[in-house]
């Protein structure tokens, strides 16, 4: 049986953080089911891992996209990004849109139209401290 040692690694990979993140993450492809590139020896998955780096019989460029892939949790498409930034951009976003006056008013928003506005017969003095109260 062949000694791996972390020095062998090193050769490859030079951050040992890396390599743990690495092999870990050759570890769970091989229990998954992929096929071991070296010599198996009776030894553990991860030893048969830290082989691999060491004898460069996988690409760490694929291993790194992998590691990466696997921690995160949402992968959005570029189209899902876009809605996101439409989303997030505060000149549009409205949370009442497309809902009715009687919706909204229910939910005890106070209604004013364009047309209240400009007539001035709506008094923004009233608007305001019925905010402060929360009346609306």
């Amino acid at each position: 049986m062949a000694r791996i040692t972390v020095e062998d690694c090193e050769k490859v990979v030079k951050n040992r953080f890396d390599l743990v993140v690495l092999a870990a993450q050759r570890t769970r492809q091989i229990l998954a089911g992929d096929a071991v590139t070296v010599e198996e020896n009776d030894e553990k998955k991860p030893v048969i891992a830290l082989r691999e780096i060491a004898a460069r019989t996988v690409s760490v460029d694929e291993l790194k996209e992998a590691a990466i892939n696997n921690f995160r949790s949402f992968l959005p498409s570029d189209e899902e990004e876009e809605d996101l930034d439409d989303i997030a951009d505060e000149d549009t976003y409205n949370p009442y849109e497309g809902l009715s006056v009687k919706a909204i008013e229910k939910e005890g928003v106070q209604v004013v139209s364009e047309s209240e506005m400009e007539e001035g017969s709506v008094d923004l003095e009233d608007i305001d401290d019925s905010i402060a109260d929360d009346k609306i």
